[in-house]
């Protein structure tokens, strides 16, 4: 009976053991799982955390682009700006200083042309008849123009380069506007380099041409000197009475001029045939 009880006990006991540790596990197993959903939710967290600075710094960094843009259209906008207005300057400069080009040769040949009248015209004498009270006419010189000195011509020409040559206002400019300046001052010099070599042929040209006519003209003076000193024989010319294409007959001494010779041209013919014959050897 006894063992029988004892037995019972010691089977009682094991479950209650069995069954502890069970809940033991148990209890591990929630524990577990409660900390590793902690860490999922930890991890989450941070990971939504990092998401929402990214897309902060992402924002942040397309506005800072944008203002950029905007910044950057008013700079360009501002260049073209004063771009259009130095254009506009430089353009109406042109026009000022070609408009003072033109009307500086209008007065020059102007002032051509009124000195060519006067030559022209009747001269003047370079002296006034002034008359006095008692009715004597002195004669008294016109007043002589003033001539400049040469420092005065000096000083004239440096203002009017001056007032021509602008200084290059080179520090506002860009690296661009540098390169665009100086290809622009490039073509001006070449521009100016090939019509200075244009304007030299045709001074070669016109020089060579003045030569020539000079040459041609005393040609034609010494010809007509020639002429003039020859005298034509009005006599009766048998070879231009045969020919009619003949020059005119030419006087070869004066019909002043005394003449010790009295043979015919038939003499001197027949004396110099038979002095022929003479010195013929047959």
């Amino acid at each position: 009976m006894s063992d029988t009880e004892g037995a019972s006990h010691t089977h009682g006991g094991d479950e209650n053991e069995a069954r502890r540790a069970m809940e033991e596990a148990r209890k591990r197993k929630e524990q577990q799982a409660a900390e590793a959903i902690a860490e999922y939710e930890e991890a989450r967290r941070a990971e939504k955390e990092k998401e929402t600075n990214d897309i902060e710094q992402l924002r942040q960094k397309r506005e800072q682009r944008r203002q950029g843009r905007v910044d950057d259209e008013k700079r360009l906008q501002g260049q073209r700006a004063q771009e259009d207005a130095r254009r506009k300057a430089e353009e109406e400069e042109r026009k000022r200083k070609k408009q003072e080009e033109e009307e500086k040769r209008k007065a020059e040949r102007e002032r051509k042309r009124q000195e060519a009248m006067k030559r022209m015209g009747p001269k003047k004498p370079n002296y006034v008849i002034t008359k006095k009270e008692d009715g004597e006419e002195v004669e008294e010189e016109e007043p002589k123009k003033e001539v400049k000195s040469k420092e005065q011509m000096e000083q004239e020409k440096r203002a009017i380069l001056a007032q021509r040559i602008h200084p290059l206002e080179l520090d506002s400019l860009d690296s661009a506007k540098l390169q665009e300046k100086a290809k622009s001052l490039h073509e001006h010099i070449r521009n100016l380099v090939s019509q200075q070599y244009d304007l030299q042929q045709t001074f070669q040209r016109l020089q060579y041409d003045m030569i020539e006519m000079a040459e041609r003209a005393r040609q034609m003076a010494k010809s007509r000197r020639a002429l003039a000193s020859a005298q034509v024989d009005e006599s009766f010319d048998r070879l231009a009475d045969k020919y009619t294409g003949a020059p005119p007959k030419i006087q070869v001494k004066s019909k002043y001029e005394r003449d010790m010779d009295q043979q015919t041209f038939a003499d001197k013919l027949r004396a110099f045939k038979k002095q022929m014959q003479n010195e013929d050897p047959q």
